[in-house]
């Protein structure tokens, strides 16, 4: 009797306490945000690949606005992050940055760009996972 007392206590609480600290909406920006930065590892793939568009590059080129908004709309990104399996804060702060780098650098393709396109892109890569 204890054990299933037990149990249900257990799965209570981290539902309690992301209910307590959390709403609807932080929970639907959290999964948008989840879904932007599945769009930015795929794009930067496809640009490891050779295959990302220009309508791509322009799409990207909006993202990292797009990422500092969306974590200033999650309320309890602290425990959100868990249930959605995002990245820490920083972590994506710092992405958005480099990011934004990232994106000037392939716009603009000056000649050489492509092994410090390469580095941003790892590191990017590195920080959203």
């Amino acid at each position: 009797m204890n054990t299933g007392l037990i149990v249900v206590f257990a799965l209570a609480v981290p539902l309690l306490w992301m209910a307590a600290f959390t709403d609807q909406q932080s929970y639907r920006e959290a999964v948008k945000l989840k879904e932007s930065i599945t769009e930015i590892l795929l794009s930067i793939t496809e640009w490891q690949n050779d295959k990302l568009t220009v309508f791509k590059i322009l799409t990207l080129k909006a993202y990292p606005a797009n990422l500092i908004n969306r974590l200033k709309l999650i309320r309890g990104y602290a425990i959100i992050r868990f249930v959605i399996r995002l990245p820490r804060k920083r972590r994506v702060e710092a992405a958005s940055t480099l990011l934004q780098q990232f994106c000037e650098c392939i716009w603009v393709s000056a000649p050489g760009f492509r092994p410090r396109a390469d580095v941003m892109a790892r590191e990017i890569k590195r920080l959203l996972t």
